[in-house]
């Protein structure tokens, strides 16, 4: 394996050399589907998360009202 390398001489304008990495030009192409794929996982994780938060509120009052139907005189209404 006999490779060689891109740069022969570090002393020459990286302009006249070329691209430096691949997708030159697409930066804010990029940058804008980051952002929306950002806007879109927001989107769905606040979605997620506050469903599952009203299924834990339901439960915990469900509960509540089932105790409170099997003691309604419990020690903290005291």
């Amino acid at each position: 394996m006999n490779y060689k390398p891109t740069i022969d001489t570090w002393t020459t304008n990286p302009a006249d050399i070329g691209p430096l990495y691949p997708f030159v030009g697409s930066e804010f192409v990029l940058c804008l589907l980051c952002l929306a794929f950002f806007g879109l996982f927001m989107f769905w994780k606040f979605r997620s998360e506050r469903q599952t938060y009203d299924r834990q509120v339901a439960v915990i009052r469900e509960r509540a009202a089932k105790q409170e139907k099997s003691d309604p005189h419990n020690a903290d209404s005291a």
